[in-house]
């Protein structure tokens, strides 16, 4: 029994440990995309509603099938015979109608009823596709966006891990610098006022590595909630790099046009301006006489004890109707039905623009982060050689510790904006796919 308790913890163990193994697997880009697109609770809503604008497409094309129903009852019933007294020439008769017993009573009964041709079917079948084409746009849409979602989220993490990594380095150099002016004071080459500088520096560093933390935890928690997990779940995600690296770009014209072919918005829109156009339809089929078949064919039959009466019946009915008037509803149900559609028709231009604004401030946004690069990388260097230059002057006597202090600053503006500079140009690159609705660079 012991072993058997032993053999169980160890097997616990082993498990927690394989879990725990597979929490801390670092995650890809792909890997955080496809999770998210599973699990997000806003996609899988919408994959909801299609399933539902599928269900009513269905029900529409349902519309020209046949209606068939069953109907049967089966029951005892029990009328007393009635009594008629006749008085004739002084002479009284009684008369006595029905049966004293108890009647069972059956019936079944079948009936189909089939539209020949009923105008409104048919524009009815068409909006039902074009609402689930449109629910399924609308699934690409959010789709579309939570792969955004998730790619800044995920670049965020990264982003914060470098910062973090940044800050403790700059930390360390600003504690490496007080420790020299420290010497220095001791050797009596520096002043206090160079300490206490130098003090206020180290606190300075130490302040943004503990936002740097914080960000960190903050950018973590994003990330989880772009996919649909619990915010404390450990994220570990593979560092693909800040590369800085574009490549070929298509042109603004070529960009636009994918984005019409592409952009779920714009299909919707579309599709929308289609609806009210079979909208129209609907309300002048109104006006169209409709044509319906129906049949039926039943057995209906009461049993008594000594009797039964069972009687066999089936009927075709062709059936047509036609509203003439109907105090001008009709009329005026096509009226609202065709300016709803004038007025989806006069809002394209506005939605042609809009989206060509979007294709445009996002092809010029990337443009602008791409040539930022180079500036920032640019910025490092200098301030690299310039803090190497101010800390060798200073060492050597020649310097001011204003002038490392400064070189210190300087420099980690410059790290920071060239972080930033590489972050944003990943981003761009995901907005720029967003917005042409299809994945470009």
């Amino acid at each position: 029994m012991m072993k058997n308790l032993l053999m169980k913890r160890m097997l616990v163990v082993a498990g927690t440990i394989f879990l725990l193994a597979d929490l801390a697997q670092a995650m890809t880009l792909k890997e955080s995309i496809d999770q998210a697109t599973q699990a997000n609770p806003t996609v899988i809503s919408y994959r909801k509603k299609l399933d539902a604008a599928n269900a009513r497409l269905n029900q529409a094309i349902g519309s020209f099938m046949p209606t068939v129903q069953l109907n049967g009852s089966y029951g005892k019933a029990y009328t007393s015979p009635s009594t008629v007294q006749i008085t004739t020439g002084g002479v009284t008769q009684n008369f006595t109608f029905g049966t004293d017993a108890t009647a069972t009573n059956k019936s079944l009964q079948g009936t189909l009823s089939q539209p020949i041709f009923v105008a409104g079917l048919f524009p009815g079948l068409k909006i039902a596709q074009k609402g689930a084409d449109i629910a399924k746009e609308d699934l690409n849409n959010i789709l579309v966006d939570t792969q955004f979602n998730v790619t800044q989220s995920y670049f965020n993490v990264l982003l914060a891990e470098k910062s973090l990594k940044l800050a403790d380095d700059l930390l360390n150099m600003a504690k490496s610098h007080f420790d020299q002016v420290n010497a220095m004071l001791m050797a009596g080459t520096a002043t206090k006022a160079d300490l206490l500088r130098a003090e206020v520096q180290v606190a300075n560093n130490e302040v943004a590595l503990t936002k740097a933390k914080n960000g960190l935890d903050i950018a973590k928690d994003a990330f989880n909630n772009a996919l649909g997990r619990d915010i404390e779940t450990p994220v570990e995600l593979t560092d693909v790099g800040f590369t800085g690296q574009l490549g070929s770009v298509p042109a603004y014209k070529q960009l636009l046009a994918m984005a019409f072919d592409n952009r779920p918005d714009w299909k919707q829109f579309v599709l929308t301006t289609q609806v009210g156009e079979e909208n129209v339809r609907v309300a002048q089929a109104e006006m169209i006489p409709s044509v319906m078949l129906s049949g039926q064919a039943g057995n209906q039959g009461v049993s008594y004890p000594s009797f039964d009466n069972n009687t066999n019946a089936w009927s075709v009915t062709g059936a047509a109707s036609w509203t003439l008037f109907n105090g001008l509803s009709n009329l005026n149900k096509v009226k609202e039905a065709s300016a709803n559609l004038d007025a989806q028709k006069a809002s394209e231009e506005q939605v042609r623009n809009s989206i060509a604004l979007e294709v445009r401030d996002s092809f010029l946004n990337l443009k602008s982060a791409f040539e930022t690069i180079g500036s920032a990388r640019k910025a490092v260097e200098s301030g690299k050689e310039s803090y190497k230059v101010s800390d060798l002057r200073y060492t050597s006597g020649v310097g001011t510790n204003l002038e490392v202090i400064d070189a210190q600053v300087a420099l980690n503006q410059a790290s920071v904006n060239y972080l930033q500079a590489l972050f944003d140009l990943e981003i761009a690159k995901a907005k720029l796919n967003k917005v042409v609705g299809k994945e470009v660079l």
